[in-house]
């Protein structure tokens, strides 16, 4: 077996000439874990803020990021990984309080290591493995938002800001699925109408129209759901849109952490903030089982062979991506 893997290597923290593929050691599983083949690693912007150095994060160089992982088990460790060997399978990123590609070696190479208890096997035969690949960071943390957290119920009506990334497309759809009314908002006329052709029943270009003048001729006094994670841009706005008794849900900030609150909004209006961290087991469990009996199409904006990361990964640091960035390892 060979101990070399191609992969696409940070070697040192900054903007996208960081990233370059390169020959690296391959990684070689501990007791318990697994050996890997990649087939498929798709992008979030945790890849960006890897390669940028997070603070507070110490990861030694060089490293590979990627956490949303489809391959086949090649190694094995022990008796639930030798089960598995064959396979192919879905990883589910979250390794204790760390996560695949950041805290640990990831998947944007020929090979990865992970704990066999984190394998959902996947079904067999002749599958694309983009599509499973697309699932674990974006339409895991989706499905955690809208439904255990902000408790989303049918024929209710929610606004996304942010929605034609990853998470703002896995919410779109999730929540046209469950029976919700959607309205989303975006400075791409072309990706609202993608969002209009997904089912989203309004959409606001954020470039050039009121959102709050929008949201009040949509709806009768506001939104019962806002999800917000973009942050300090959008906020506010979000306070406003939130109908009395309404939800706001968040999972980051993409366009800054201090955000202005305006407590007025909070009290009058009675409004819930809640946060949502990340995804558990069991919301992945929820959307593979969707995406294998047909009931969700993951939205798959491009794939990408592995000698062409970087350009993947300016594709998503540009935002032309609508929906999930894919890199095929072949």
């Amino acid at each position: 077996m060979t101990r070399l893997m191609r992969a696409a290597v940070i070697r040192a923290w900054g903007g996208p000439e960081r990233l370059e593929l390169d020959e690296v050691e391959r990684p070689v599983p501990a007791r318990g874990w697994i050996g890997v083949r990649v087939e498929a690693c798709a992008l979030n912007h945790l890849d960006i803020h890897v390669r940028n150095g997070l603070p507070g994060v110490r990861l030694e160089l060089p490293h590979v990021s990627g956490g949303d992982v489809v391959g086949v088990v090649e190694q094995a460790t022990d008796e639930a990984g030798e089960r598995l060997l064959g396979r192919r399978v879905l990883l589910d990123p979250m390794i204790g309080r760390g996560i695949l590609g950041e805290h640990h070696w990831g998947g944007l190479a020929e090979h990865v290591v992970a704990p066999a208890g984190n394998a959902l096997p996947l079904p067999a035969g002749d599958i694309d493995p983009a599509r499973y690949a697309a699932l674990p960071i974006a339409y895991g943390t989706a499905q955690r938002m809208l439904f255990t957290r902000a408790r989303l119920q049918p024929g209710e009506t929610i606004l996304l800001f942010g929605a034609t990334g990853g998470v703002g497309v896995a919410c779109a759809q999730l929540a046209v699925r469950a029976g919700a009314r959607v309205i989303a908002c975006s400075r791409s006329p072309e990706k609202l109408a993608r969002l209009r052709a997904l089912g989203v029943a309004a959409t606001i270009d954020i470039a050039t129209e009121d959102v709050r003048g929008r949201v009040r001729e949509l709806t009768d006094g506001g939104v019962d759901v806002v999800v917000d994670y973009q942050g300090k841009d959008t906020w506010p706005l979000s306070l406003r849109c939130a109908r009395r008794g309404g939800r706001i849900v968040t999972c980051g900030a993409t366009t800054g952490y201090e955000a202005t609150t305006d407590l007025r909004y909070v009290w009058s209006r009675q409004l819930d903030i809640l946060g949502s961290n990340a995804w558990r087991r069991e919301d992945l469990h929820t959307v593979l089982d969707l995406v294998v009996t047909d009931a969700l199409e993951p939205v798959v904006h491009a794939r990408f062979p592995l000698s062409r990361a970087p350009e993947a990964v300016a594709e998503l640091e540009e935002r032309r991506a609508f929906g999930k960035v894919v890199v095929r390892v072949e």
